[in-house]
């Protein structure tokens, strides 16, 4: 449905270099990335808003490169909303439509289609003023879908609503998606959010692709340190791979060997999520893959769920469910043994620093 091809924009010091990004009709695909890591700039470039220095932009099979935006048929909410203030709920949903010059019978029918579907019936006749966050972002929203684009884009649209109501949003915005189908860019810097959307991701870092694939293959097997720093793997350990009998075998530096699933060589990196290491209190019976003896240096209540630090031989962060950190008794101080799969270590070349274009899915 959507396609970047070498699209390079320059902006003062600031480069979007040759980003090669293709997007499937009908998928929600997230766009992640650091503070200035020109996501913005990418989303204003397809939307028409910036022309590239380079390389192009395809809707379909249609170069639309060159295109103003209202030529495009895209549906476009900024990080502000851009909501008319002087109008109300109801005008602002329409107003596509009537600088399209529809037939107004048809603008209300569409107007009152989105609204409920979104929710807001009982606000058409209210002042924008008058809304809060969570029902100016919806009222955004319709005023986008009204036009029925080709194209939806989300620049961060739920950055200025408290956690409770980006939950519900991002029930609704699913919803919403699997009811219309419609393709849509979404930027965001929020996790939970993401992971609860995305179909696909792509992390940009400084105007670079580092990487696009599922949310599964973003958050546990990033392609390079910058991606696995980015998502918060927190185990990234340096180490030389050789290749084993049954996958294979990094000796860490200064640390023990790990053994991992997989095939590599040479220097890497290993990465192991949290969640995906098991803390015991006592030593596991018989002979067990990837176990080490340590100590908790520290622990952090996040609630429902408990992080440990827990030192040794090498140093692991770990992440448990609160009930069992009880049950176990693995307070500051205790003696922990870490236990982690194979198939939850993930390795890569050191020499993977940087990705571009669609990088590894």
């Amino acid at each position: 449905m959507i396609r970047t091809v070498n699209l390079t924009k320059r902006l003062g010091e600031f480069q979007l270099l040759e980003a090669n990004v293709t997007i499937e009709e009908g998928e929600y695909f997230v766009l992640l990335g650091p503070t200035g890591a020109g996501k913005t700039i990418f989303v204003e470039c397809i939307a028409g808003i910036y022309e590239p220095d380079g390389g192009s932009v395809l809707i379909g099979e249609e170069n639309v490169t060159r295109l103003r935006p209202e030529e495009r048929r895209l549906g476009y909410v900024p990080q502000d909303y851009a909501l008319f203030p002087h109008l109300s709920v109801e005008r602002n949903i329409g107003f596509g439509l009537a600088v399209r010059r529809e037939d107004p019978t048809e603008i209300a029918r569409r107007t009152r289609e989105l609204s409920d579907l979104l929710g807001i019936t009982p606000l058409l006749p209210r002042a924008i003023r008058t809304l809060s966050g969570g029902e100016r972002q919806r009222v955004a929203l319709a005023r986008a879908l009204a036009i029925r684009p080709r194209v939806l884009l989300l620049d961060e649209p739920l950055s200025a609503v408290d956690e409770q109501t980006r939950e519900t949003l991002c029930g609704e915005l699913r919803r919403i998606h699997e009811e219309l189908k419609t393709t849509t860019i979404h930027v965001s810097h929020n996790f939970e959010e993401t992971l609860s959307l995305a179909d696909r991701i792509g992390v940009l870092r400084d105007g670079v692709i580092q990487q696009i694939g599922t949310p599964d293959e973003i958050f546990r097997r990033p392609a390079n340190e910058f991606v696995a720093r980015f998502v918060r793997a927190e185990n990234i350990l340096p180490g030389v791979a050789t290749p084993g009998a049954e996958g294979v075998e990094v000796t860490l530096r200064n640390g023990p060997t790990v053994r991992a699933t997989g095939a590599a060589a040479g220097p890497v990196m290993i990465v192991v999520r949290p969640e995906h290491i098991e803390v015991l209190a006592t030593a596991p019976e018989g002979p067990v893959a990837n176990c080490y003896r340590g100590h908790v240096r520290d622990t952090l209540d996040r609630g429902a769920t408990v992080k440990l630090w827990v030192e040794g031989e090498s140093a692991w962060v770990a992440m448990m469910l609160r009930p069992r950190w009880q049950a176990a008794g693995l307070a500051r101080g205790a003696e922990a043994w870490v236990r982690i799969p194979p198939e939850a270590v993930h390795v890569f070349s050191t020499e993977a620093d940087e990705v571009g274009g669609d990088g590894p899915c």
